[in-house]
């Protein structure tokens, strides 16, 4: 980006907006500025492979998270016999106070929401954001390694279809500002069964997601292992990757990344007890525990 175009860009910031429209600009040119300071221009091609060859790449043990959305409540680990909420324009909780998550949708929980959308990235990681790229529903339900059966057919699909109808937008106080509203899924197309059921999906991916990825801001499981924890342990294990240095956690503040419905203080413990045998029998950290003061530490090498 040459001078004339960041003082152009910097004089649009500084103005005072006076319309939506307007609005949408600056976050836009914002974000673009964002984006180039992170070294993703507008003419470099936004995938996941090639802007980040070293840590995404070709290698398929691998799956990725934005940071901003595993410090924060969107996927929950509530009880499966609880419904799931609905919301509208709501704000989650997010470990970031100079983060804000406003989320419209079906509740995702990270039971099967959050492993089905890390397995579509994947897909999708060597296509270029805003191209469309294919998957089958029974190599999905391989990939997040649920047993080959209809109903895990049918809860993958559901999954999708929340994704899909979900609308994200992110506000970064500290850096990009706003990534504009955005879905999990942008949009996807289907080959249906004889009994009218998708068995082949064409998914886009929309191109702002690049926004939450640039700078490396991303979080990379172990697959195999990942895949395999409990609810509770994976948004652990959300937190404590998306840390180079975890610093001790309150146990309040995890339930409220968790989402969780359990009120009862002494279950939630033990909940979280082991959920951090779990990290540590995956060998996620050396050794986990919680503290008299009622707070999660850890230490990994």
């Amino acid at each position: 980006m040459g001078l004339n175009q960041i003082a152009q860009q910097l004089h649009l910031l500084q103005q005072k907006p006076h319309n939506g429209k307007y609005d949408i600009q600056i976050a836009k040119s914002q974000r673009n500025m964002y984006l180039s300071g992170k070294g993703i221009k507008r003419d470099t091609i936004r995938q996941l492979d090639l802007l980040f060859p070293e840590t995404i790449g070709d290698r398929n043990d691998l799956r990725h998270l934005v940071n901003d959305l595993a410090r924060c409540s969107i996927f929950t680990a509530r009880n499966k016999r609880h419904p799931r909420r609905t919301f509208v324009h709501e704000k989650l909780y997010h470990f970031n106070d100079h983060i804000s998550i406003l989320y419209t949708g079906i509740e995702l929980r990270a039971e099967d929401d959050e492993l089905v959308w890390l397995q579509i990235i994947n897909y999708g990681k060597g296509v270029p954001f805003g191209t469309p790229f294919e998957f089958s529903i029974k190599d999905l339900v391989r990939g997040v390694n649920w047993s080959k059966s209809g109903r895990n057919y049918d809860r993958a699909r559901e999954c999708i279809s929340r994704l899909k109808a979900s609308e994200v937008l992110a506000l970064n106080a500290k850096s990009y500002g706003t990534t504009g509203a955005i879905s999990l899924i942008q949009n996807y197309t289907a080959l249906n069964d004889s009994m009218g059921k998708p068995t082949q999906y064409r998914v886009w991916i929309d191109p702002n997601m690049i926004v939450l990825f640039a700078g490396n801001t991303f979080t990379s499981h172990c697959w195999e292992i990942y895949r395999d924890l409990s609810p509770v342990a994976r948004r652990l294990a959300d937190h404590i990757e998306s840390h180079s240095y975890p610093y001790p956690l309150a146990l309040v503040k995890f339930w409220q990344i968790c989402g969780s419905s359990d009120a009862n203080m002494t279950s939630w413990r033990q909940t979280v007890k082991r959920a951090c045998a779990e990290v540590v029998g995956a060998k996620i950290v050396d050794v986990a525990w919680l503290n008299k003061d009622n707070q999660i530490c850890c230490t990994r090498n």
